[in-house]
């Protein structure tokens, strides 16, 4: 066999003072289909292991310059996947201890028997299988933990992160590398509602060994909140009785889910509102009219009768909340194309620039790089954005900050509308995007709630601190324009859809 060829085999070191069994083994090794590097002197084997990687070596115990020992013991040190076989003619305790704290799996007893060192080199070929088989094992696994859709996490007794996947990132918006360096990273994570619980959560895992569960909620990267269920993996016997405690669990994102039954809840209210808007408007607008015809009639006659006032006022709110009604369930024409979230706020923003610099509140726009196209009217989104930047502006009388973000997830693209609101506090915030409720203003959020469903999309709202938060959601589509994933109760419909989810249409 030419060195040429060797060269593409495993190298076997032979490290032996003796040359009959040097060139015996080199014999033996060569017709198994090795390659032998046979050396004498173990200064010679350390040069020639610089340049060549060593599978096995076999080594005499009894060395000139260097025990066979302290030459595994040099070798096992530099690459400990090698795996080495003590040659000796005779042997004590004392090398054999040594020997297996070295690392030695093999002993062959001078002279050397070519049966024994046949049956040595199958168990070297065993071990080299079962070895590959574990390392692609491992390599399985991993790829498995990093590709699963769920964020899987190792927690030490003191919360700090031992291990968590890739999925990070695309839950939480942090790479593995940014969430494992800071300390307490994965409590402050945690939404502050949740965390004392959390923690509770944890330390009771620790001390029983049981899985435990919690639906919580975690802090992204950029601000926003996601729902989640948080579970815990049973603690393994072995590790509880070492004391080597370590928590494994795993996080499902359910935001999606959340936010479905937030929309099925708000359906329900338009199916109410359907079904008594029409009946309302008619049986208290006949008698309206009478009231507001006679009172007018009173004020003609008795000019300075302040009841008569009183009652024109209240007359003319109810035909406001009549026209509210009125004008919310009107046909709304949709004309959906292709189009780009940021570019129509960054328009509306333009467009309303004026009106923010003179109430002294300064506009604050986070776009995410690459955002994907959604499928609406631009017209009708964009009077919805300029509703909803007009609403913050009326709850910052004396200026401040509006917040606008716009991020994705999976199937939709949402865009935070956040000022700041000291004073505001709803109470029933679903309220809010209902015609009629007390105290609204024309019809902007109930409208633009309605637009919202009728594209596909939904409006929601959250007090935060010293916060208001509204958020849009609309469905990406791919590149075949096809809605992914619809989240209104009906897509460019010209009615509002109060039974099911009609199909994305042009």
């Amino acid at each position: 066999m030419s060195d040429e060829d060797k060269s593409d085999l495993k190298n076997i070191l032979v490290v032996d003072d003796e040359v009959s069994i040097c060139r015996l083994l080199a014999i033996a090794l060569d017709a198994e289909g090795y390659n032998p590097i046979v050396y004498n002197h173990p200064d010679d084997a350390l040069t020639a292991c610089k340049r060549h990687t060593i599978s096995l070596a076999f080594i005499d115990i009894n060395l000139p310059g260097m025990s066979g020992l302290e030459l595994a013991s040099i070798l096992k040190n530099d690459d400990p996947m090698c795996e080495v076989v003590f040659v000796t003619g005779y042997g004590s305790l004392d090398n054999a201890v040594q020997a297996i704290k070295i690392g030695a799996y093999d002993f062959l007893k001078k002279p050397i028997s070519l049966s024994e060192f046949s049956l040595c080199l199958r168990r070297f070929e065993e071990r080299q299988i079962l070895r590959e088989r574990i390392k692609l094992a491992e390599q399985r696994h991993l790829q498995l933990v990093q590709n699963i859709p769920l964020l899987i996490f190792v927690l030490s007794p003191d919360f700090q992160l031992e291990f968590i996947n890739d999925a990070c990132l695309d839950m939480l918006g942090f790479t593995p590398q940014e969430a494992m360096n800071p300390t307490g990273w994965f409590l402050d994570r945690i939404h502050p509602d949740d965390r004392d619980e959390a923690k509770k959560m944890f330390l009771f895992a620790f001390a029983s060994g049981s899985p435990v569960s919690m639906e919580c909620k975690f802090l992204h990267k950029d601000g926003h909140e996601i729902h989640v269920i948080m579970k815990s993996i049973p603690m393994a016997k072995s590790v509880a009785e070492t004391g080597d405690e370590r928590l494994e669990g795993f996080i499902v994102d359910i935001s999606d889910r959340v936010f479905l039954e937030k929309t099925l809840v708000q359906r329900e209210k338009l199916k109410t509102l359907g079904a008594i808007a029409a009946e309302v408007a008619h049986e208290i607008r006949n008698p309206l009219v009478s009231i507001g015809g006679f009172a007018q009639r009173l004020r003609q006659k008795y000019p300075n009768l302040r009841e008569c006032e009183i009652i024109l006022n209240e007359s003319e709110r109810l035909e406001k909340i009549l026209s509210r009604i009125r004008n919310y369930l009107e046909p709304v024409d949709i004309n959906p194309k292709k189009c780009t979230v940021g570019a129509i706020i960054t328009d509306c923003l333009v467009l309303l620039s004026p009106e923010t610099e003179k109430k002294q509140i300064e506009c604050k726009l986070n776009l995410a790089p690459g955002l994907p196209f959604v499928y609406a009217d631009p017209e009708v989104l964009a009077q919805i954005f300029i509703n909803l930047i007009r609403n913050a502006a009326k709850a910052m009388e004396k200026g401040g900050f509006l917040i606008i973000s716009a991020y994705e997830n999976d199937k939709e693209i949402r865009i935070d509308f956040k000022n700041q609101a000291p004073e505001l506090s709803v109470r029933q915030t679903e309220t809010l995007f209902m015609p009629f409720a007390e105290g609204g203003q024309s019809i902007g959020l109930p409208l633009c709630y309605r637009l919202l469903k009728d594209m596909g999309g939904l409006l929601s709202f959250v007090q935060k601190d010293d916060y208001a938060i509204f958020t849009v959601c609309m469905p990406k589509i791919d590149q075949n324009r096809a809605v992914i994933h619809t989240l209104g109760a009906g897509i460019f419909s010209n009615q509002p859809d109060l039974n099911g989810v009609y199909p994305a249409g042009e």
